[in-house]
């Protein structure tokens, strides 16, 4: 089921994530993506800054996330990241998806 944003605008929205993204908390994060997508947000930042452990289908996910916001002419950033998350995240080519470099939090 594709991420649909909805036909309204909003400024900003955030997406905080917290804790072990693994395989099976991949419905919650997806639930919470879904909803943000809802806001129509102009601009929608993930935040993964107390995210412990990044699973591949929660990076995948990501990835559906941040294609559906280009498709949508949202722009979508990931803040706060490790340099663990940033690893999964770079693997799928995640970085010609954002509107911002993939870095490091300092």
């Amino acid at each position: 089921m594709p991420l649909m944003p909805s036909p309204r605008h909003r400024a900003r929205t955030i997406v905080r994530l917290c804790g072990e993204l693994t395989s099976n908390r991949t419905p919650r994060v997806r639930r919470k993506l879904l909803r943000a997508f809802a806001r129509a947000p102009s601009v929608l930042e993930v935040d993964l800054g107390e995210v412990t452990y990044l699973a591949p289908e929660a990076g995948a996910l990501l990835l559906a996330a941040a294609a559906t916001a280009r498709r949508a002419g949202t722009r979508f950033f990931i803040i706060r990241a490790s340099p663990r998350s940033l690893r999964v995240l770079r693997e799928p080519g995640m970085q010609h998806l954002m509107d911002a470099p993939l870095l490091p939090d300092p």
